[in-house]
This record gives structure tokens, sequence and C-alpha cells, in this order.
């Protein structure tokens, strides 16, 4: 075998230009702490959701994102998928070929809308006023962060809607969830104590506006840059939408079986 068959970069370095800080650098030369998986940020017990709430989550099209977006996630496989990703090419490679997550496997797997308006913000001023207005409760001092909500109160606060609701309680409820769902499972960050609020004025509209918004496409460039940082050397976690890799894992794998 010819030497450079035994090295973990490319014959060719003209297009995979970023090896030398590249995580399989470290795999080859056992530095690091590439013998343990990557951490995933990701939450996994969803709390309880009311029919009436789910509804309103369903019409904005995270039916999907609810259904999935909570099961385990296997740190070993997203491990292996980030060590064969190139940031150079936005794909894995892989011993059959290259193969990427695209916005069809997005729009298939989750049901995420991929057409509409661009997901974009602005920059906030009143963080507390934002939550007042949106889910219509004021949070304590502690409660926020700079521009970050704390997950815990938003649950306690969201978790059981009650029982003589009337509908425009049954609207914040639901938006709250669906923050949560945006801002701790789509777009998570590293951060599993606090929710970014700026996705919170992306609800700060009617529901027919919400569902408007291209959150699939969203979610795939929120998946393409955790996989960049995730990919480089020394990197120890990794955020993001990781159902959707691990979801198209299998979905692809099944369709090379057959």
């Amino acid at each position: 075998m010819d030497v450079r068959d035994r090295t973990p970069g490319p014959v060719d370095p003209s297009v995979l230009t970023l090896q030398d800080t590249h995580r399989s650098v470290d795999v080859w030369n056992l530095t690091g702490d590439v013998a343990k998986p990557l951490q995933c940020r990701h939450y996994r017990t969803p709390w309880v959701v009311h029919d009436r709430c789910l509804e309103y989550v369903t019409y904005a099209g995270f039916g999907g994102v609810h259904r999935l977006g909570f099961r385990e996630i296997d740190r070993h496989l997203v491990t292996t998928l980030v060590e064969r990703w190139r940031q150079e090419t936005h794909s894995f490679h892989l011993p059959v070929g290259e193969a990427t997550v695209t916005l069809w496997d997005v729009a298939i797997l989750t049901r995420l809308p991929v057409q509409g308006t661009a997901v974009t913000g602005s920059f906030l001023v009143d963080p507390v006023g934002l939550v007042v207005r949106v889910l219509g409760v004021q949070p304590g001092p502690n409660d926020v962060r700079g521009s970050a909500l704390r997950t815990i109160w938003l649950r306690d606060t969201f978790q059981g809607l009650p029982a003589d609701a009337d509908d425009a309680t049954v609207q914040r409820y639901a938006r709250a969830y669906l923050f949560f769902l945006i801002s701790g499972v789509v777009f998570g960050n590293k951060s599993g104590s606090h929710l970014q609020l700026i996705y919170l004025q992306l609800l700060d509209h009617d529901w027919e506006h919400i569902r408007g918004y291209s959150w699939g496409s969203a979610s795939l460039a929120v998946l393409y840059r955790q996989l960049c940082r995730a990919s480089r050397s020394g990197a120890l976690e990794i955020g993001g939408p990781l159902f959707v890799l691990q979801v198209y894992y299998v979905y692809y794998h099944k369709r090379i079986m057959q």
C-alpha cells in the first residue's frame, strides 16, 4: 500500500484545503479528546403539550419537530459523521462517495416548510418587554440574562394549560412551546439552560405569518454551521437540529441497502 493511502487527508489538497485543522488529524494522531464522542447539546425531555396548543404548533409547520425532536441522540453516530464532514464541500466523504443533507431531505423528513420568508431578526432592545408582549407574562429579574430566557422558567410557567383556558390563552401557551422548539431544539446552541430571545420576535405575528417562514431552510443552514464547527480540530461539542442528522442517516442508509 502506498504511504499516501494511509494518511487521514486527501491525496490532492487543492479542493480540501482545510485538512490541517480538521478533526480527522486529531483522530489520526490520537491527540486531544478524540477518544470521547462529541457532547451533543440536545433536549431529551419534552413537556406535555395540550392538544389545543398542538393544533397551532402543527399549523405553523412544527408537527414533525414535535414528534421527532426529542428522540435520544446517538453521540457515537453523530461523532462518526462529523469526522467525515468537510467544510469545503458541505458534504460527508464516505467510502461509497459523497453525501449530504439536502433541503429536500429536510422537507421530507421533518415536514418543516422550505419555502417562504427568510428567517431573520433584529437586535433586541427590550427583551423583557418582548416576553410580556408575546407570552403575556413578565419573567423575574433572574429569568432573563442579556437576550436569553431561562428554560426552566418557560417550562414552569407554560407546562400545563388551564382547563378553562380561552383561545387567547391557548395561543400564548402554543407560542411558548413553539419558542422552545425553535430556540432549544431546531436552533439549539451550546447553552442548555437558556433560550435565545431573538427567536421569540419571530413569533410576534399572527399564525399565518409564522407559518410563512422558511423554517426548513434555516434549520439546514444551522445544521451545516454546527457540523462545520464540530469538524474542526479541538471541538468538543455540537448543537443544532441533531435529530435531523440522525433521521437522515437512517433514511440514507436504508436507501443504500436497497
